[in-house]
């Protein structure tokens, strides 16, 4: 061995004194396991990688980088600092390098799991270990608490996947201040991500108010109490998820008849649903339904359906008039649709000229507000077809041609009928001639999407 790679396993048994023992225990971990490590090069993922260097033998770990390039040269550096890491522990390497595509947040993660997921697969390894650390603990609680997560207690210690992998993070009970100290007083190398400084990022931003939280809380160590209760509410979740999870062994009927307790309720939906995952809205109108013991037919993708009759739940998968809704009583303000999108409808003053089809912006529509205080709201039937607004009658079908509407989008656009059942009005295309504005008012609807990132709450 090198004098260069006798350094880095000095360093691993430097890690391992100061924290080794304060490191997760994972009983499920069989001697013969392959163990994959999450590293970016940055003091956390480092800190991990020799700390389990420190543990198990070289020929059971892997370790795995996806350069994200989104920092040129940067990242290319960063995976060159991982690799001769990897090489000095005596650690077998992988890593990819994304060519294009988003770079939000979400997609950049998306996109670093598949690797990891493609990776674990092909060496078979169940295990991945992610360096999240104590104060990552805080700031996802913060940031959860802030925008009504019922997943507090995130992340965990050891997360179960549903590919029946695991995520494994051993350093979450260890403050990134003791990683830094041990780091600093050894002189261990890492890589600076000079995106960590970008307030483009909500995590970022949470960063930068933590020591005035310390300032507010200087009387006790309230990071401390963040991690008390996290490890509380760990535990009931644990316990009201597994109370859910005995009730879904049925994956196309979900009977809660013998259940009052909403945060079982909701838990109970949600796993049973995890195949499916309705976006907020639709979510909160099953669970509303439920929850009242009424009948309701809601539709969770373009052709799956949850038919609602009190507290007893099935899946269906036909595609017809499965989310019909009677808006009788919406006069004003927003609706939200299962399929991801809203409507908001007003009555506002109009000018007596009635405009083209042609030049109409066909996502805020105006229609006669008389006669159409009543509206139902339903997915596309075979054969659909209306009059447009000055045009001929066509089919739902050639409209939709005509306005090169993506087919995968057709299905999930709703179509508003008046109480005889006539088309008003399809989102993108104009409205129909039979409801023009007669008056010097008008129903104004407008069509939008509910913009929500998460599948679930």
């Amino acid at each position: 061995m090198g004098r260069v790679d006798d350094v880095w396993q000095e360093f691993a048994r430097v890690v391992d004194r100061e924290i080794g023992a304060r490191l997760g225990i994972f009983p499920a971990i069989s001697p013969n396991d392959r163990l994959c490590i999450a590293c970016s090069g940055g003091i956390d993922s480092v800190c991990l990688a020799l700390a389990l260097a420190a543990k198990f033998p070289a020929d059971r770990l892997a370790i795995l980088y996806y350069n994200h390039n989104t920092r040129g040269r940067e990242t290319d550096d960063d995976a060159r600092f991982v690799s001769h890491l990897a090489s000095a522990l005596g650690v077998a390497f992988f890593t990819e390098k994304r060519s294009e595509g988003p770079v939000s947040e979400d997609a950049l993660r998306a996109a670093r799991y598949t690797f990891f997921s493609q990776i674990m697969a092909e060496i078979g390894s169940k295990f991945l270990f992610l360096a999240h650390h104590a104060d990552d603990v805080v700031e996802t609680m913060l940031m959860r608490l802030a925008r009504g997560s019922a997943k507090i207690a995130a992340p965990k210690n050891c997360q179960p996947v549903r590919d029946g992998t695991r995520r494994l993070r051993p350093l979450i009970s260890v403050f990134k201040q003791e990683i830094i100290d041990i780091f600093t007083k050894n002189r261990i190398p890492w890589r600076e991500d000079s995106s960590n400084q970008s307030e483009g990022y909500l995590r970022n931003r949470i960063r930068k108010i933590m020591p005035l939280l310390g300032f507010i809380f200087r009387e006790r160590d309230w990071k401390s109490g963040f991690l008390l209760a996290h490890r509380y509410l760990e535990e009931d979740a644990s316990c009201l998820n597994q109370m859910a999870e005995n009730l879904c062994s049925n994956p196309q009927k979900l009977d809660l008849q013998a259940v009052a307790h909403p945060a079982i309720i909701r838990r109970a939906i949600q796993r049973w649903l995890h195949d499916s995952p309705p976006t907020r809205p639709c979510f909160e109108q099953i669970l509303t339904a439920v929850t009242q013991n009424r009948s309701a037919k809601i539709s969770v993708k373009p052709k799956i359906f949850v038919e609602i009759n009190g507290k007893i739940l099935h899946k269906k998968t036909k595609f017809s008039n499965f989310f019909e809704i009677n808006f009788k009583y919406w006069q004003w303000g927003t609706v939200y649709l299962p399929t991801g999108y809203k409507l908001t409808r007003a009555i506002v003053p109009f000018p007596p000229q009635n405009f083209p089809g042609e030049n109409l912006n066909t996502s805020v529509i105006y229609i006669s507000g008389e006669n159409n205080t009543k509206i139902f709201i339903r997915a596309r039937l075979p054969g659909d077809q209306y009059r447009p607004i000055n045009a001929p009658t066509k089919s739902l079908k050639k409209l939709f041609s005509e306005k090169k509407i993506p087919a995968n989008q057709r299905s999930t656009l709703p179509v508003l009928c008046d109480e005889r059942g006539a088309i008003l009005w399809v989102p993108h295309l104009p409205p129909a001639d039979a409801a023009k504005v007669q008056k010097n008012y008008a129903l104004r609807i407008t069509f939008s999407s509910t913009e929500v990132k998460k599948s679930m709450p």
